[in-house]
């Protein structure tokens, strides 16, 4: 697992040349595909975006901007449940605990409350922490997510200055895709 906070926040910085303390949706695009050559579409970059941005204001504070450059060099972008792991995994430990996988559940609209989500991790907690391993969070999500059910994760589409609108947008799962509107993201 790669976890290079300060590479992370050297390419934050030189991102914000402003000093305005945010990345733009705009300049994240720009720079995945010139100075990172991480190859993303925009479509993808907006659901990576629901799943770090924390606030939900539409653009990347250097924590998220970090978080979204974590799940870009582990994940797999060929496992929808890989890019979720990655984004559950706030501290960057490889492992999931209670807190994490609430938030995540939260960020889908999966409709459990805390003490659900708490006794999961307490059931199928495989690590001597009390918390979740990749595999076991697979298991987790595979009964969490069932195949066809519609979640609806905190994303406000953006202006062409990265400023959030009010308007949540539909994702769904369905057969461990990602689908946002009438567009594929090809996680898997």
């Amino acid at each position: 697992m790669n976890v290079n906070l300060y590479k992370y926040e050297q390419v934050f910085q030189n991102l914000d040349r402003d000093n305005l303390g945010y990345v733009t949706l705009k300049q994240l695009y720009f720079a995945l595909n010139t100075q990172l050559k991480i190859s993303m579409d925009m479509k993808t970059l907006e659901v990576m975006m629901t799943l770090v941005d924390d606030n939900n204001d539409g653009v990347m504070q250097e924590d998220e901007f970090c978080h979204f450059i974590y799940i870009c060099e582990n994940a797999d972008f060929n496992d929808t449940k890989s890019i979720l792991f990655f984004a559950a995994d706030d501290d960057y430990s490889g492992s999931i605990d209670k807190f994490e996988l609430l938030k995540i559940t939260k960020k889908l609209k999966l409709n459990l409350n805390q003490s659900q989500v708490f006794k999961t991790v307490q059931e199928l907690a495989d690590n001597d922490d009390g918390s979740l391993s990749y595999n076991s969070f697979i298991k987790v999500m595979n009964e969490m997510i069932p195949q066809k059910q519609t979640v609806e994760p905190q994303m406000e589409p953006l202006t062409e200055q990265g400023v959030s609108k009010q308007k949540k947008t539909l994702v769904k799962c369905q057969n461990q895709k990602i689908l946002l509107k009438n567009a594929t993201i090809s996680f898997i």
